[in-house]
């Protein structure tokens, strides 16, 4: 135990856990997404072939540039950035579900896969992650490029 659990203190991580908690009840709509770091996480599909594992991300409106793909310690990360669209006027809302801001998925990957011979398409916004398998231990850190 460290000073500031025998002292009752909270810490700023214990803080946002305890705050992310306590709007978890209340519904999407009334949650205070500004307060949160990020704003939004693209759902996915994550499946596997006795060749690959392939992982599908829903990301609508996030131009390629955008996207950034990296496997660490066989983790897949998919980061990136959703914008506004910068021409609409200034509108009253009635219903507003889609998120903006920056994203984040962590992806903790079914089996080891060679990451330097991931293939990564994006197509009407669904970002399709191809990672063959492979027996060998990977390397720590790989990028990978999107193609449209």
């Amino acid at each position: 135990m460290d000073i500031k659990q025998e002292m009752g203190m909270a810490g700023p991580d214990d803080i946002q856990r305890e705050m992310e908690r306590f709007f978890e009840h209340l519904g999407r709509w009334k949650r205070p997404v500004f307060f949160f770091e990020k704003a939004w996480k693209p759902l996915c599909d994550v499946s596997e072939t006795t060749l690959e594992v392939v992982v599908t991300a829903d990301l609508a409106g996030v131009s390629a540039e955008n996207i950034n793909i990296e496997v660490l310690n066989n983790i897949l990360y998919i980061r990136g950035i959703r914008r506004e669209p910068g021409s609409a006027p200034r509108r009253n809302y009635h219903l507003m579900e889609i998120s903006y801001g920056t994203f984040e998925r962590e992806i903790p990957l079914p089996s080891k896969v060679d990451a330097g011979e991931a293939r990564a398409t994006y197509d009407e916004g669904f970002l399709e992650i191809r990672l063959p398998k492979t027996a060998k231990e990977p390397p720590k850190e790989v990028d990978i490029d999107v193609s449209a």
